[in-house]
């Protein structure tokens, strides 16, 4: 009798031995490559980038795999293929002067007789450099019109003869029916171990690439669309969507440290938030356009630098140089710290911005740069760029929380509330505020015939929260700061109003204490 050890280990049985794309991101979505032998089907329209991802999985394979390959096209001369790949970064000439690479220039009915025939030339070269790999740009009129009988049994037939040599083949086919968001399956699909869908789709008049592994045999994958381009210099990139799910511990992340704050960098602020803000926790700080949410996120980072902590920016609202001139007239010298490698401060347009490539940037920041205050202004610009009706922006912040909670950041977002005077909302259309740890309102309170910036600590979860209303000042060449309740008698302090956060500010009447002598 079997023990249960060795039962177990022969239903799980060998670990499969998976071929590495090299492509950019893909073999992540493919938890680690292709299972070796597969047959790809890579389907899309003209234009979408087949012919890119196909060379590309040879040129891989040859350069950094030590697995040679063959490129099989018919429409495309090898000179212009190889022109092509040059703009790419790839070297597809010299693969071939070094017998690693075997590009086939032919048509559908020889190829179509060599695949059939046991003594092929095109197996006998295959075979002659040690192929692995294999490329055939165009099998649709290859194996007969797509969708007939004669199309499905001479796909059949191909892909036996390439599953002879145990070559693992990337085959394009041009569908033209995956355009948009509608797609009718193909019969060679049914035959196929693997089939990539892509597409390019219209998103408010820009053009996207989305790619989708429909079918993977002997192997999990990431289900779902991903973003991909194709960057000259690079090859094809591609983008996890934001919604998959990563890594358990991500998944599991959260502010851990029960004891560790950092110090927000305003005067007065951190003794009004029980001494600054968790590590690992989440701050939003929200109010119109112009009460100094800018200037806190730049004193917040300063603040960082001064103490030896490394800090990311990440800005949709301003450049780079305009946010160093704002800097500077709060007295920050933000090159410096910049060139002290401490800051580190990043614009991206706002304008088409993809939301899976971005993410993944966020990403990449975070793992090389190692920040522990990270600021992002402003929430408010990403929901104008992603819309905050659908999933799209609250899978984006969930990612975005997560991804900070895991390396125990203290991320910062500006939110900008559209309403002048009073809220009605925290967050407004957002509806992010369960997802935050910290909420801080700004907004002005009209007194006269002036305006004065009002700070309500509206949320500080699993902490003693004092609602009050602080009024706060912004001085040139030193920034922001929370005044105390109590003013000078010239200028009457918030304390002496009632209703600050709303419309319509009154004065307090006060109670005149009777003197010693009762009167």
């Amino acid at each position: 009798m079997q023990s249960p050890e060795s039962r177990t280990q022969k239903i799980s049985g060998p670990e499969p031995d998976l071929v590495r794309t090299g492509i950019a991101g893909l073999d992540d979505i493919l938890n680690g490559g292709i299972p070796r032998g597969n047959v790809i089907l890579v389907e899309g329209s003209i234009g979408t980038g087949k012919t890119t991802l196909g060379v590309e999985f040879v040129y891989r394979g040859a350069s950094l795999f030590d697995e040679p390959g063959i490129i099989v096209v018919f429409e495309v001369s090898p000179d212009k293929l190889m022109r092509d790949a040059s703009r790419l970064g790839w070297d597809l000439r010299k693969l071939e002067q070094q017998g690693r690479l075997k590009i086939v220039f032919t048509t559908r009915d020889v190829l179509r007789q060599e695949l059939q025939q046991a003594d092929s030339v095109l197996l006998e070269e295959a075979a002659s450099i040690g192929a692995r790999r294999i490329f055939i740009d165009g099998v649709a009129r290859l194996v007969g019109g797509t969708g007939t009988p004669d199309s499905r049994s001479g796909f059949h037939v191909l892909t036996e003869g390439l599953q002879r040599e145990n070559l693992t083949a990337v085959l394009a086919v041009e569908a033209s029916s995956f355009d948009g968001n509608s797609s009718t399956s193909l019969p060679e699909e049914s035959i196929a171990d693997t089939v990539i869908r892509i597409k390019m789709e219209d998103s408010q008049r820009a053009i996207v690439r989305s790619l989708e592994i429909v079918k993977s045999r002997g192997q999990d994958f990431q289900m779902g669309r991903h973003s991909f381009r194709i960057v000259d210099g690079r090859g094809v990139q591609v983008y996890r969507r934001v919604q998959a799910p990563r890594k358990a511990s991500r998944d599991r992340a959260a502010a851990l440290d029960p004891t560790t704050r950092l110090t927000t960098g305003i005067p007065g602020l951190d003794e009004i938030t029980n001494g600054g803000y968790f590590v690992g926790s989440t701050t939003v700080v929200a109010g119109i356009s112009g009460v100094g949410k800018s200037v806190m996120g730049l004193q917040f980072i300063a603040e960082g630098a001064r103490r030896g902590e490394r800090s990311l920016m990440l800005s949709l609202d301003e450049q780079v140089e305009q946010i160093m001139r704002n800097a500077s007239t709060i007295g920050i010298d933000l090159p410096a710290h910049v060139k002290s490698g401490l800051v580190r401060v990043e614009y991206e347009p706002p304008q088409e911005i993809e939301v899976d490539v971005h993410f993944h940037h966020i990403e990449e920041l975070v793992k090389e740069f190692k920040p522990k205050r990270v600021l992002i202004d402003s929430l408010s610009t990403y929901g104008s760029s992603l819309g905050t009706t659908g999933r799209i922006f609250r899978d984006f912040f969930h990612a975005l929380v997560a991804l900070m909670k895991e390396h125990q950041i203290v991320a910062v977002y500006n939110h900008e509330n559209p309403e002048m005077l009073g809220m009605n909302s925290m967050m407004g259309s957002f509806a992010m505020s369960s997802l935050v740890d910290n909420i801080i309102l700004m907004n002005w309170i009209e007194l006269g015939d002036s305006f004065r910036v009002g700070m309500t600590i509206a949320k500080t979860r699993a902490n003693p929260v004092n609602r009050n209303t602080h009024e706060c000042e912004v001085l040139n060449g030193h920034g922001m700061r929370v005044l105390p309740r109590a003013l000078p008698a010239l200028q009457r302090p918030f304390s002496d109003y009632a209703g600050l956060v709303s419309r319509t500010p009154e004065r307090r009447s006060r109670k005149v204490e009777p003197d010693e002598s009762g009167e």
